[in-house]
């Protein structure tokens, strides 16, 4: 079975959109997502656009503040700082990663929690970790809405999760901890990564590595998921599962594209209509 997203993104995107329309009904609030992009990547540049696009789409609002030429650590922290402080901003994503000058961190840590839409803040990190209510990194949400679209049994199975992230490797793990699975984390570095693999039920990969999963690493019908996306010298897209060696092996796979990449976006807006309803409820 090929794990589509894009039917996981329609379901989630038409969710919000109808949030967003009894939020504005019933308290008059367009819930609206700053968004925080330095430098001029072009990769970057396309994230925020097709962001933009999306929120449109659901009625989200957007005010961008972009920095094409750079900006100093201590102004960048001033802009988020400023975003945080304003009512009429709900959500705030800083576009990542950021040029080589930048303190991540320390930028990511001058954000709002209660605005933090990418769930990347400590305070959020640290309720992840506790198993407490709060905001969840968008990409490994949007892994956990595909599993559970499509029926994945997470309860007792042996989940494998490669790559240790704060983005997606570390918060997946903590998220399929708090599903009832037996996570083992591995990364580039593991030993013997091949001995661990093999045993998964469900199998995550987040590694930036082109292709490193190969069919002989998977269990007979497990659930694979691929969150890596490398393009290739040849400007071909690929992740980080050899996606037609292992689809032989795996009882269901996520292509690339056309896999978890669909559901950041969406989960993105999906936090931000949460912040933005906690806040109007206030």
């Amino acid at each position: 079975m090929i794990l589509h997203g894009k039917p996981v993104q329609e379901r989630v995107l038409e969710e919000v959109r109808a949030g967003v329309a009894r939020l504005v009904q019933a308290r008059g609030v367009t819930p609206t997502l700053g968004v925080v992009l330095v430098g001029d990547d072009p990769a970057s540049q396309i994230y925020v656009r097709n962001k933009k696009r999306a929120a449109d789409a659901v009625g989200i609002a957007s005010r961008d503040c972009l920095f094409p030429q750079g900006l100093a650590q201590r102004e960048l922290e001033d802009v988020l700082r400023g975003l945080s402080a304003d009512p009429g901003i709900h959500g705030i994503l800083l576009q990542l990663p950021l040029p080589g000058n930048l303190d991540e961190p320390a930028a990511l840590a001058a954000i709002a929690p209660d605005k933090d839409a990418d769930g990347l803040h400590p305070t959020n990190l640290g309720h992840l970790l506790a198993g407490e209510p709060g905001t969840v990194p968008c990409t490994p949400a949007g892994v956990l809405a595909i599993l559970d679209h499509y029926g994945a049994k997470l309860e007792g199975a042996e989940a494998v999760v490669i790559g240790r992230s704060r983005l997606v490797g570390k918060p997946l793990a903590q998220l399929l901890l708090a599903r009832h699975a037996t996570v083992t984390m591995c990364h580039t570095r593991t030993r013997g990564l091949a001995e661990h693999t093999r045993r998964a039920d469900v199998l995550c990969v987040a590694a930036g590595r082109p292709r490193m999963v190969t069919g002989d690493m998977v269990k007979e019908g497990a659930w694979v998921i691929d969150v890596g996306v490398n393009r290739l010298e040849t400007g071909k897209v690929t992740g980080d599962v050899d996606f037609e060696s292992v689809e032989k092996r795996a009882g269901a796979v996520t292509p690339v594209p056309g896999g978890v990449g669909l559901l950041t976006v969406a989960m993105l807006l999906k936090n931000t209509l949460a912040a933005a309803e906690r806040q109007a409820a206030r």
